[in-house]
């Protein structure tokens, strides 16, 4: 396998698949990190009808099968967008009078989440407030007061790891102490370990089980591991992810025969039924969709260690 650092850069990430595809030929895309870095290589898709198997990303619109290029995408996680859905249903499950806000990154990641806001809010009858922050963001005090004074009771913030850390010890410091929740990559373990008191209690969704559970590919996760020596601090669900995501690839492999080609690959990939052989939601695939999950199961920050609270939610 042959890895490119495009740094979550679209920019980067266009010129990377480049010389993966027309320099190194590459068989096919795996795990392309980002929304918009995954969204900016759809012409270089659709060009050199290459697959791309499990985008790390979220956002629904990777399995849209209206978009360019849908065809050679197998998505193996939940959109932003239905996940912004699960969550509001939970919070007004926990409280039917709950007043929703959503912290949000202003780029197609958040543009994923508010669309799937935008939903519950039409559905319900509710106005859910939204406060945007451009990538890279270390000051979210305007955010923070904008919710505490539209009297936010559940917070949703659709960030990545150092957003919910900052947002809650923000909060922590103003005395507001809404209940925080998280859209699926704020979940990683490290949010429990730097946001100390002000993370207890925060719920996040989650695509897979527990990296430190006691399933069988978790199990498994760990004990390849620890026969490599990896460090535990590198540990956690992001590793996890890859770990997980490169099964499906490999099984994808496998069903492409013993002389795989891509368009092999691709019907092989379809052929995935309510398959769970990863540590993820059972996956499906066929010609006409892509999505391969839609559900999540919620995670919760208790006495600083993340608890898994809810089967799988849709």
């Amino acid at each position: 396998m042959l890895v490119e650092d495009a740094q979550y850069n679209p920019q980067k990430t266009v010129a990377a698949v480049k010389k993966l595809i027309e320099k190194e030929q590459v068989f096919c895309l795996y795990n392309v990190i980002g929304t918009s870095p995954a969204e900016a290589v759809r012409p270089l898709l659709a060009e050199s009808e290459i697959p791309l198997i499990a985008p790390a990303t979220q956002s629904g619109t990777m399995s849209d099968m209206s978009r360019p290029a849908a065809e050679y995408i197998f998505h193996t996680d939940t959109g932003y967008d239905i996940q912004s859905g699960i969550l509001i249903d939970y919070a007004k499950g926990m409280d039917e009078n709950a007043v929703i806000g959503v912290i949000y990154q202003d780029d197609d990641y958040g543009e994923n989440v508010i669309k799937g806001v935008e939903e519950s809010e039409a559905e319900m009858g509710i106005t859910v407030q939204k406060e945007s922050f451009q990538r890279g963001a270390t000051d979210f005090a305007g955010q923070v007061m904008n919710m505490m004074k539209g009297g936010c009771t559940h917070v949703i913030i659709a960030g990545i790891v150092k957003e919910p850390i900052i947002i809650m010890k923000t909060a922590e410091a103003m005395g507001y102490t809404p209940q925080f929740m998280g859209i699926s990559p704020t979940m990683d373990h490290r949010v429990s370990l730097a946001a100390g008191a002000a993370g207890e209690g925060f719920i996040s969704a989650n695509f897979a089980q527990l990296w430190n559970s006691d399933y069988d590919v978790p199990k498994l996760y760990r004990e390849l591991c620890e026969r490599a020596d990896v460090p535990e601090a590198m540990m956690g669900m992001y590793h996890y992810y890859g770990f997980s995501t490169a099964i499906v690839l490999v099984e994808g492999l496998k069903r492409a025969g013993k002389n795989p080609t891509r368009k092999k690959l691709i019907r092989g990939m379809e052929t995935f039924k309510n398959w769970d052989g990863a540590g993820t939601q059972p996956l499906t695939y066929n010609r006409n969709d892509h999505a391969g999950a839609e559900s999540v199961i919620l995670v919760q920050i208790s006495d600083g260690v993340q608890t898994t609270i809810t089967d799988w939610l849709k």
